[in-house]
Protein backbone atom coordinates (compact mmCIF):
# COMPACT_ATOMS: atom_id res chain seq x y z
CA UNK A 1 0.00 0.00 0.00
CA UNK A 2 1.28 3.48 -0.89
CA UNK A 3 1.45 6.44 1.47
CA UNK A 4 -1.32 8.18 -0.46
CA UNK A 5 -3.64 5.18 -0.26
CA UNK A 6 -2.90 4.67 3.45
CA UNK A 7 -3.80 8.31 4.11
CA UNK A 8 -6.96 7.88 2.08
CA UNK A 9 -8.09 4.93 4.19
CA UNK A 10 -7.31 6.88 7.35
CA UNK A 11 -9.52 9.70 6.10
CA UNK A 12 -12.30 7.35 5.06
CA UNK A 13 -12.21 5.75 8.51
CA UNK A 14 -12.21 9.08 10.34
CA UNK A 15 -15.01 10.59 8.28
CA UNK A 16 -17.04 7.40 8.47
CA UNK A 17 -16.63 7.30 12.24
CA UNK A 18 -17.85 10.88 12.61
CA UNK A 19 -20.86 10.26 10.37
CA UNK A 20 -21.90 7.07 12.19
CA UNK A 21 -21.33 8.69 15.60
CA UNK A 22 -23.40 11.74 14.61
CA UNK A 23 -26.28 9.60 13.40
CA UNK A 24 -26.16 7.46 16.57
CA UNK A 25 -26.14 10.49 18.88
CA UNK A 26 -29.05 12.06 16.97
CA UNK A 27 -31.09 8.86 17.08
CA UNK A 28 -30.46 8.39 20.80
CA UNK A 29 -31.28 12.02 21.69
CA UNK A 30 -28.04 12.18 23.67
CA UNK A 31 -27.57 15.94 23.42
CA UNK A 32 -30.80 16.76 25.20
CA UNK A 33 -30.10 14.15 27.89
CA UNK A 34 -26.54 15.28 28.63
CA UNK A 35 -26.69 18.99 27.90
CA UNK A 36 -30.23 19.93 28.84
CA UNK A 37 -29.19 22.31 31.63
CA UNK A 38 -25.88 23.50 30.15
CA UNK A 39 -25.20 27.12 29.31
CA UNK A 40 -27.64 29.97 29.55
CA UNK A 41 -25.28 32.95 29.46
CA UNK A 42 -22.48 33.83 27.05
CA UNK A 43 -19.64 32.70 29.32
CA UNK A 44 -21.31 29.47 30.40
CA UNK A 45 -22.25 28.74 26.77
CA UNK A 46 -18.60 29.11 25.78
CA UNK A 47 -17.42 26.79 28.56
CA UNK A 48 -20.03 24.15 27.72
CA UNK A 49 -19.25 24.22 24.02
CA UNK A 50 -15.52 24.14 24.70
CA UNK A 51 -15.97 21.00 26.81
CA UNK A 52 -18.09 19.26 24.17
CA UNK A 53 -15.67 20.07 21.35
CA UNK A 54 -12.68 19.07 23.48
CA UNK A 55 -14.25 15.66 24.07
CA UNK A 56 -14.82 15.37 20.31
CA UNK A 57 -11.16 16.19 19.67
CA UNK A 58 -10.04 13.51 22.13
CA UNK A 59 -12.33 10.97 20.48
CA UNK A 60 -10.72 11.80 17.11
CA UNK A 61 -7.17 11.62 18.49
CA UNK A 62 -6.49 8.08 17.21
CA UNK A 63 -7.12 9.23 13.64
CA UNK A 64 -4.90 12.27 14.18
CA UNK A 65 -2.15 10.01 15.52
CA UNK A 66 -2.41 7.82 12.46
CA UNK A 67 -2.43 10.71 9.99
CA UNK A 68 0.14 12.94 11.66
CA UNK A 69 2.61 10.52 13.24
CA UNK A 70 2.23 6.83 12.46
CA UNK A 71 1.79 6.93 8.68
CA UNK A 72 4.55 9.49 7.98
CA UNK A 73 7.00 7.38 9.98
CA UNK A 74 5.80 4.15 8.42
CA UNK A 75 6.39 5.44 4.88
CA UNK A 76 9.54 7.47 5.52
CA UNK A 77 7.88 10.88 5.16
CA UNK A 78 8.82 13.93 7.26
CA UNK A 79 7.38 13.39 10.74
CA UNK A 80 7.66 15.24 14.07
CA UNK A 81 8.86 13.69 17.28
CA UNK A 82 6.12 12.29 19.50
CA UNK A 83 6.48 15.17 21.97
CA UNK A 84 6.40 17.76 19.20
CA UNK A 85 3.38 16.12 17.60
CA UNK A 86 1.36 16.34 20.81
CA UNK A 87 2.50 19.91 21.43
CA UNK A 88 1.42 21.03 17.96
CA UNK A 89 -1.78 18.99 18.14
CA UNK A 90 -2.74 20.50 21.50
CA UNK A 91 -2.04 24.01 20.26
CA UNK A 92 -4.09 23.57 17.09
CA UNK A 93 -7.00 21.84 18.80
CA UNK A 94 -7.13 24.46 21.55
CA UNK A 95 -7.22 27.40 19.13
CA UNK A 96 -9.79 25.86 16.78
CA UNK A 97 -11.95 24.67 19.69
CA UNK A 98 -11.88 28.16 21.21
CA UNK A 99 -12.76 29.73 17.84
CA UNK A 100 -15.65 27.34 17.27
CA UNK A 101 -16.88 27.78 20.86
CA UNK A 102 -16.79 31.55 20.46
CA UNK A 103 -18.71 31.31 17.18
CA UNK A 104 -21.25 29.01 18.79
CA UNK A 105 -21.69 31.31 21.78
CA UNK A 106 -22.35 34.25 19.47
CA UNK A 107 -24.90 32.21 17.50
CA UNK A 108 -26.63 31.23 20.75
CA UNK A 109 -26.75 34.83 21.91
CA UNK A 110 -28.30 35.84 18.59
CA UNK A 111 -30.71 32.91 18.65
CA UNK A 112 -32.04 33.77 22.08
CA UNK A 113 -32.45 37.42 21.12
CA UNK A 114 -34.06 37.12 17.69
CA UNK A 115 -34.19 33.46 16.70
CA UNK A 116 -32.71 31.64 13.72
CA UNK A 117 -32.74 34.61 11.26
CA UNK A 118 -30.28 36.69 13.31
CA UNK A 119 -28.14 33.62 13.99
CA UNK A 120 -27.95 32.95 10.25
CA UNK A 121 -26.98 36.53 9.54
CA UNK A 122 -24.18 36.32 12.09
CA UNK A 123 -23.17 32.94 10.64
CA UNK A 124 -22.41 34.70 7.34
CA UNK A 125 -20.57 37.53 9.08
CA UNK A 126 -18.40 35.15 11.10
CA UNK A 127 -17.65 33.07 8.00
CA UNK A 128 -16.54 36.18 6.12
CA UNK A 129 -14.35 37.12 9.07
CA UNK A 130 -12.73 33.69 8.98
CA UNK A 131 -11.68 34.35 5.37
CA UNK A 132 -10.32 37.78 6.28
CA UNK A 133 -8.13 36.44 9.07
CA UNK A 134 -7.22 33.12 7.49
CA UNK A 135 -3.46 33.74 7.45
CA UNK A 136 -3.20 34.92 11.11
CA UNK A 137 -5.45 32.05 12.12
CA UNK A 138 -3.20 29.57 10.29
CA UNK A 139 -0.23 30.95 12.23
CA UNK A 140 -2.07 30.54 15.53
CA UNK A 141 -3.34 27.04 14.78
CA UNK A 142 -0.33 25.55 13.00
CA UNK A 143 2.54 27.61 14.37
CA UNK A 144 3.38 29.00 10.93
CA UNK A 145 5.69 32.01 10.87
CA UNK A 146 5.96 34.92 8.47
CA UNK A 147 9.27 35.22 6.58
CA UNK A 148 10.66 37.94 4.34
CA UNK A 149 12.23 36.76 1.06
CA UNK A 150 15.15 38.57 -0.58
CA UNK A 151 14.34 42.00 -1.96
CA UNK A 152 15.38 41.01 -5.46
CA UNK A 153 12.87 38.16 -5.44
CA UNK A 154 10.15 40.44 -4.12
CA UNK A 155 10.77 42.88 -6.97
CA UNK A 156 10.65 40.02 -9.47
CA UNK A 157 7.48 38.40 -8.14
CA UNK A 158 5.64 41.63 -7.27
CA UNK A 159 3.70 42.81 -4.24
CA UNK A 160 0.84 41.24 -2.35
CA UNK A 161 2.67 38.05 -1.36
CA UNK A 162 3.07 36.59 2.11
CA UNK A 163 5.45 33.67 2.69
CA UNK A 164 4.85 31.41 5.69
CA UNK A 165 7.35 28.98 7.17
CA UNK A 166 6.22 25.62 8.47
CA UNK A 167 7.32 22.04 8.82
CA UNK A 168 4.64 20.22 6.84
CA UNK A 169 5.77 19.84 3.20
CA UNK A 170 2.17 19.64 1.95
CA UNK A 171 1.36 23.23 2.96
CA UNK A 172 0.44 25.24 -0.17
CA UNK A 173 -1.13 28.40 1.29
CA UNK A 174 -3.92 30.16 -0.53
CA UNK A 175 -5.43 33.61 -0.03
CA UNK A 176 -6.18 35.75 3.00
CA UNK A 177 -8.21 38.92 3.27
CA UNK A 178 -11.28 40.29 1.52
CA UNK A 179 -11.64 38.27 -1.69
CA UNK A 180 -13.33 41.13 -3.53
CA UNK A 181 -10.71 43.75 -2.72
CA UNK A 182 -13.27 45.57 -0.59
CA UNK A 183 -12.29 49.01 0.74
CA UNK A 184 -9.22 48.95 -1.48
CA UNK A 185 -7.52 46.10 0.39
CA UNK A 186 -6.85 43.16 -1.96
CA UNK A 187 -6.55 39.62 -0.71
CA UNK A 188 -2.96 38.55 -0.08
CA UNK A 189 -1.47 35.53 -1.82
CA UNK A 190 -0.14 33.10 0.81
CA UNK A 191 2.77 30.89 -0.23
CA UNK A 192 5.00 28.39 1.62
CA UNK A 193 8.58 29.47 2.24
CA UNK A 194 9.64 25.94 1.25
CA UNK A 195 8.90 26.80 -2.40
CA UNK A 196 11.62 29.46 -2.32
CA UNK A 197 14.15 26.70 -1.69
CA UNK A 198 12.78 23.92 -3.89
CA UNK A 199 11.49 25.70 -6.99
CA UNK A 200 13.38 27.51 -9.71
CA UNK A 201 12.58 31.24 -9.87
CA UNK A 202 10.74 30.77 -13.18
CA UNK A 203 8.70 27.88 -11.79
CA UNK A 204 7.76 29.90 -8.71
CA UNK A 205 6.88 32.87 -10.90
CA UNK A 206 4.47 30.69 -12.91
CA UNK A 207 2.68 29.61 -9.72
CA UNK A 208 2.44 33.22 -8.51
CA UNK A 209 1.06 34.27 -11.89
CA UNK A 210 -1.53 31.50 -11.68
CA UNK A 211 -2.65 32.72 -8.24
CA UNK A 212 -2.95 36.26 -9.59
CA UNK A 213 -5.04 34.99 -12.50
CA UNK A 214 -7.29 33.19 -10.02
CA UNK A 215 -7.77 36.46 -8.14
CA UNK A 216 -8.17 38.72 -11.20
CA UNK A 217 -10.66 36.34 -12.85
CA UNK A 218 -12.71 36.50 -9.63
CA UNK A 219 -12.44 32.72 -9.22
CA UNK A 220 -11.34 33.21 -5.61
CA UNK A 221 -14.23 35.59 -4.99
CA UNK A 222 -16.76 33.13 -6.40
CA UNK A 223 -15.32 30.31 -4.31
CA UNK A 224 -15.62 32.41 -1.16
CA UNK A 225 -19.24 33.26 -1.97
CA UNK A 226 -20.24 29.70 -2.89
CA UNK A 227 -18.52 28.31 0.21
CA UNK A 228 -20.38 30.74 2.45
CA UNK A 229 -23.69 30.00 0.73
CA UNK A 230 -23.15 26.24 0.93
CA UNK A 231 -22.47 26.36 4.67
CA UNK A 232 -25.25 28.90 5.24
CA UNK A 233 -27.75 26.60 3.52
CA UNK A 234 -26.54 23.60 5.50
CA UNK A 235 -26.73 25.40 8.84
CA UNK A 236 -30.19 26.76 8.02
CA UNK A 237 -31.38 23.26 7.16
CA UNK A 238 -29.72 21.80 10.26
CA UNK A 239 -31.53 24.33 12.48
CA UNK A 240 -34.88 23.04 11.20
CA UNK A 241 -34.17 19.40 12.00
CA UNK A 242 -35.63 17.54 15.05
CA UNK A 243 -34.07 18.65 18.33
CA UNK A 244 -31.98 21.33 16.64
CA UNK A 245 -31.99 25.10 17.12
CA UNK A 246 -29.95 28.03 18.37
CA UNK A 247 -31.48 28.79 21.75
CA UNK A 248 -29.66 26.34 24.04
CA UNK A 249 -26.37 24.46 24.08
CA UNK A 250 -28.19 21.15 23.63
CA UNK A 251 -30.01 22.50 20.57
CA UNK A 252 -26.84 23.95 19.07
CA UNK A 253 -24.84 20.74 19.54
CA UNK A 254 -27.70 18.83 17.92
CA UNK A 255 -27.59 21.37 15.08
CA UNK A 256 -23.83 20.79 14.81
CA UNK A 257 -24.39 17.03 14.42
CA UNK A 258 -26.91 17.61 11.64
CA UNK A 259 -24.55 20.15 10.11
CA UNK A 260 -21.74 17.57 10.19
CA UNK A 261 -23.91 15.33 8.02
CA UNK A 262 -24.36 18.25 5.62
CA UNK A 263 -20.58 18.70 5.58
CA UNK A 264 -20.28 15.02 4.68
CA UNK A 265 -22.65 15.59 1.77
CA UNK A 266 -20.30 18.37 0.63
CA UNK A 267 -17.39 15.93 0.71
CA UNK A 268 -19.31 13.85 -1.85
CA UNK A 269 -20.66 16.62 -4.11
CA UNK A 270 -18.19 19.51 -4.12
CA UNK A 271 -14.94 17.79 -5.25
CA UNK A 272 -16.20 17.57 -8.83
CA UNK A 273 -16.67 21.35 -8.96
CA UNK A 274 -13.25 21.84 -7.36
CA UNK A 275 -11.48 19.67 -9.93
CA UNK A 276 -13.09 21.61 -12.77
CA UNK A 277 -12.00 24.82 -11.05
CA UNK A 278 -8.41 23.58 -11.00
CA UNK A 279 -8.51 22.81 -14.71
CA UNK A 280 -9.98 26.25 -15.40
CA UNK A 281 -7.27 27.93 -13.31
CA UNK A 282 -4.61 26.02 -15.26
CA UNK A 283 -6.18 27.19 -18.51
CA UNK A 284 -5.93 30.84 -17.42
CA UNK A 285 -2.15 30.71 -17.86
CA UNK A 286 -0.75 31.65 -21.26
CA UNK A 287 2.73 30.14 -21.26
CA UNK A 288 5.29 29.57 -23.96
CA UNK A 289 6.97 26.16 -24.16
CA UNK A 290 9.78 27.06 -21.76
CA UNK A 291 7.51 28.60 -19.13
CA UNK A 292 5.07 25.71 -19.41
CA UNK A 293 7.88 23.25 -18.76
CA UNK A 294 8.80 25.15 -15.59
CA UNK A 295 5.13 25.19 -14.52
CA UNK A 296 4.83 21.42 -14.97
CA UNK A 297 8.03 20.88 -13.00
CA UNK A 298 6.54 22.97 -10.20
CA UNK A 299 3.34 20.89 -10.20
CA UNK A 300 5.39 17.70 -10.09
CA UNK A 301 7.38 18.98 -7.11
CA UNK A 302 4.18 19.96 -5.27
CA UNK A 303 2.71 16.52 -5.90
CA UNK A 304 5.81 14.88 -4.43
CA UNK A 305 5.62 17.13 -1.37
CA UNK A 306 2.02 16.08 -0.78
CA UNK A 307 1.08 12.42 -1.30
CA UNK A 308 3.36 11.64 -4.27
CA UNK A 309 0.49 10.24 -6.30
CA UNK A 310 0.84 11.57 -9.88
CA UNK A 311 -1.95 9.34 -11.19
CA UNK A 312 -5.10 7.78 -9.74
CA UNK A 313 -7.93 5.60 -10.94
CA UNK A 314 -10.90 7.66 -12.20
CA UNK A 315 -13.19 6.14 -9.57
CA UNK A 316 -10.97 7.03 -6.62
CA UNK A 317 -10.33 10.54 -7.91
CA UNK A 318 -13.97 11.31 -8.66
CA UNK A 319 -15.14 10.41 -5.15
CA UNK A 320 -12.29 11.33 -2.81
CA UNK A 321 -10.05 13.96 -4.39
CA UNK A 322 -11.01 17.61 -5.01
CA UNK A 323 -7.55 18.27 -6.50
CA UNK A 324 -7.01 16.39 -9.78
CA UNK A 325 -3.89 14.30 -10.14
CA UNK A 326 -0.96 15.49 -12.23
CA UNK A 327 -1.84 13.04 -15.00
CA UNK A 328 -5.41 14.35 -15.08
CA UNK A 329 -4.19 17.94 -15.35
CA UNK A 330 -1.99 16.98 -18.32
CA UNK A 331 -4.59 14.86 -20.11
CA UNK A 332 -6.54 15.95 -23.21
CA UNK A 333 -9.74 15.89 -21.11
CA UNK A 334 -8.42 18.76 -18.96
CA UNK A 335 -9.36 21.37 -21.56
CA UNK A 336 -12.90 20.05 -21.75
CA UNK A 337 -13.22 19.97 -17.97
CA UNK A 338 -12.08 23.61 -17.82
CA UNK A 339 -15.13 24.59 -19.88
CA UNK A 340 -17.59 23.01 -17.49
CA UNK A 341 -19.10 24.70 -14.43
CA UNK A 342 -16.71 24.59 -11.51
CA UNK A 343 -15.27 26.56 -8.62
CA UNK A 344 -11.59 26.69 -7.69
CA UNK A 345 -10.78 25.05 -4.30
CA UNK A 346 -14.48 25.03 -3.38
CA UNK A 347 -14.59 21.73 -1.48
CA UNK A 348 -11.72 22.51 0.87
CA UNK A 349 -12.66 26.16 1.39
CA UNK A 350 -16.16 25.03 2.35
CA UNK A 351 -14.65 22.49 4.72
CA UNK A 352 -12.62 25.19 6.47
CA UNK A 353 -15.67 27.45 6.83
CA UNK A 354 -17.72 24.63 8.33
CA UNK A 355 -15.88 25.37 11.60
CA UNK A 356 -18.34 28.26 12.01
CA UNK A 357 -21.19 25.77 12.38
CA UNK A 358 -19.18 23.50 14.72
CA UNK A 359 -18.90 20.71 12.17
CA UNK A 360 -16.87 17.72 13.37
CA UNK A 361 -15.39 16.92 9.94
CA UNK A 362 -12.91 19.67 8.91
CA UNK A 363 -9.94 17.91 10.58
CA UNK A 364 -10.97 14.34 9.74
CA UNK A 365 -10.29 14.18 6.00
CA UNK A 366 -7.31 12.33 4.55
CA UNK A 367 -5.34 15.41 3.45
CA UNK A 368 -5.05 17.04 6.90
CA UNK A 369 -5.77 14.41 9.56
CA UNK A 370 -3.26 14.95 12.36
CA UNK A 371 -1.53 17.85 10.56
CA UNK A 372 -2.26 21.18 12.31
CA UNK A 373 -0.44 23.25 9.67
CA UNK A 374 -3.09 22.08 7.18
CA UNK A 375 -6.17 22.62 9.33
CA UNK A 376 -6.74 26.19 8.13
CA UNK A 377 -5.17 26.04 4.68
CA UNK A 378 -5.97 22.58 3.37
CA UNK A 379 -3.60 21.39 0.62
CA UNK A 380 -4.25 23.03 -2.73
CA UNK A 381 -3.42 22.63 -6.40
CA UNK A 382 -0.44 24.99 -6.69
Amino acid sequence: MTYARARLWTGISGVGFVVVLSIWLLCMGTCADLLGDSGGAFASDFVSLFRVLSVAALVMLPFDLAGGLILPRRFGRPAPTTLRFFGRWLRGVTVLTAMASLSGSILLMAGRYAGVPLALALFMIIGSLYLWIQAPLACLVGGLRKVEPQEALVRELGKGLLFLRGEDPAFTGGFSGPPTGLIGVPAKIILPERWLELLDPDALASLVERRRKIASSRAHEMTARFSLIWNFAGFWLACSMPGAGVESVAELVTTALWFSLWTFLGLLLLPTLSRRGTHRADALLSLDDGAREQFLKALSTIDQLQDDEPSRSPGVESVFHPVPSLSSRLSPEAAREAERAGAWHLARTSLFLSHVGLSLLPRAVHCNSGRPELWVYLPGDG
